[in-house]
């Protein structure tokens, strides 16, 4: 098994229950097993993540997209950094695994996968999107199968994920250490941050100069300790212990769920399918087709009639509940698109489910043509523009308070504003490159998928045209809260 390094960029230095601890006490730590098992795992920390989808422009007189919230879930150091190491150790007998199974094409998140022209660099969503256009385009005369399982995380089935554990290691029962990170991967607790962080006083109500109650962070959010508080604080205002204080932890009771974005919880989301994964591909080459799974994104791309496709589309939901009973396909994001050939290339028509424009996967659309980026990455990179205008407008303005609103829009560095929209949404490249930004994606995109990614170049033309006007927009706005700021005397904090 390859050893396993702690890099320098695995080190933790969030705010959490527990002390920061040297790498070498980092690696004494996890390698022990007898440490592993007797660790005492601390609750994770949870937060919203919240974000407003932008309607298209198409689609303006439509009503404004409900707000969408995600809970982010995190560990403590120690426990990630166990959490880690335990995915390290499971991750070569899984590989393993699925090349006896002869499945190692199927589950492509979460794993690093060499792209043939550089075995150094590994593949990302832009070339599993174009290889599912090419088996698309191989076949000709084609049915591409899309669906998607609700909730994935929270629903696979805790006894059956040990009895995989137990396979991958080849045992009866899991060791003391594993099960201990079984344990707490399952029965995991949570305690919601802007509650912690409450009850310890770094967030609450605090008046402006102007006596309005407003709730926030009653010291800047940098200065909040990494160790959030001491060992008997943590025992007393968050676990309850003494009566004085509720318990602010919340358990899973559940027989089923783990939680996403533990460093292992991935892993074990390949694994948990890993027999539903053979039963799709034996049937996939039966038919001369494919099957792919994507985290919780399956694809079958199959040369058969249209009474089959509808069929296999059908048996979907009760196959993979055999796997789990909380297991469900959703409806709403299903699709059945037909791909005929013709003198052009292809031609592509909804048969049912979303996409009328063609086959929608892994953040491309493929309508018998040509490729476009989907539509909804578009709207997150939309969103994401105005949420970084914004906290630039906001900082220029606070770091200029004298300065008029065009001076403020001849000085804003728009260069290097449009270098940090950051990642796409949902987009993680599974390789060493951690500076890629929206630009670097569609120029990515466009070279991978050749003379069919022509148009990606062009839903992005108009880009920097509106930023620019967002920018000013945003700084107008950030001017006009000043102003009110200033009229009502108060101050913000953090």
């Amino acid at each position: 098994m390859k050893e396993w390094q702690l890099r320098k960029s695995d080190l933790k230095r969030y705010p959490h229950f527990d002390q920061i601890i040297k790498p070498d006490e980092i690696v004494a730590l996890v390698t022990d097993p007898a440490r592993v098992a007797q660790n005492s795992f601390f609750p994770l920390l949870r937060y919203m993540k919240g974000w407003q989808p932008f309607r298209s422009v198409k689609d303006s007189a439509a009503p404004r997209p409900q707000k969408k919230d995600r809970p982010i879930r995190y560990a403590a150091r120690r426990d990630a950094y166990i959490f880690a190491y335990y995915r390290h150790l499971l991750s070569e007998p899984y590989e393993l695994e699925l090349e006896r199974l002869g499945i190692s094409h199927c589950p492509v998140a979460y794993r690093r996968i060499p792209t043939e022209a550089d075995p150094h660099r590994g593949k990302c969503n832009i070339q599993f999107s174009r290889e599912a256009v090419d088996r698309i385009r191989g076949l000709g005369d084609c049915f591409a199968i899309a669906v998607d399982i609700s909730s994935y995380f929270e629903s696979i089935d805790h006894e059956r994920l040990k009895e995989l554990w137990c396979r991958l290691l080849n045992v009866d029962r899991l060791p003391p250490d594993h099960f201990a990170v079984f344990k707490n991967i399952t029965k995991y607790r949570v305690v919601d941050r802007i509650a912690a962080y409450r009850r310890l006083g770094f967030y609450g109500v605090r008046t402006t100069k102007s006596g309005h109650p407003i709730d926030g962070y009653l010291v800047p959010y940098k200065d909040i300790p990494t160790q959030l508080c001491s060992p008997r604080d943590f025992r007393e205002k968050i676990l309850g212990e003494n009566g004085q204080y509720a318990s602010l932890v919340e358990p899973n009771k559940e027989p089923h769920g783990i939680p996403q974005g533990a460093p292992i919880s991935d892993l074990l989301a390949n694994l948990y399918l890993i027999d539903f994964d053979v039963e799709m591909n034996e049937l996939a080459r039966k038919l001369g087709g494919s099957y792919v799974r994507y985290s919780d994104d399956i694809l079958l791309v199959l040369p058969v009639t249209l009474t089959k496709a509808r069929q296999i589309m059908d048996e979907l939901p009760p196959r993979i509940r055999k796997y789990g009973t909380q297991l469900i396909i959703k409806p709403e994001k299903t699709s059945l698109v037909r791909y005929t050939q013709d003198c052009d290339g292809q031609r592509c028509e909804l048969i049912s489910g979303k996409g009328k424009n063609g086959l929608e996967y892994l953040g491309f659309r493929y309508d018998g043509q040509n490729v476009y980026l989907r539509d909804s990455t578009m709207s997150n990179l939309y969103r994401k523009v105005a949420s970084v205008a914004r906290n630039h407008a906001e900082a220029t303005v606070k770091r200029y308070p004298d300065k008029s609103y065009d001076e403020l829009c001849n000085m804003f560095n728009f260069e290097q504003f449009t270098k940090r929209f950051g990642k796409v949404e949902g987009f993680e490249p599974n390789s060493t490159n951690k500076t890629w930004t929206f630009w670097t994606y569609v120029v990515r995109a466009a070279e991978d998928f050749g003379q069919l990614g022509k148009k990606i170049s062009g839903q992005v033309r108009k880009l920097k045209r509106h930023s620019r006007i967002r920018v000013d927009q945003e700084i107008a706005k950030a001017l006009e809260r000043k102003a009110k700021r200033d009229a009502s005397g108060e101050v913000s904090i953090g």
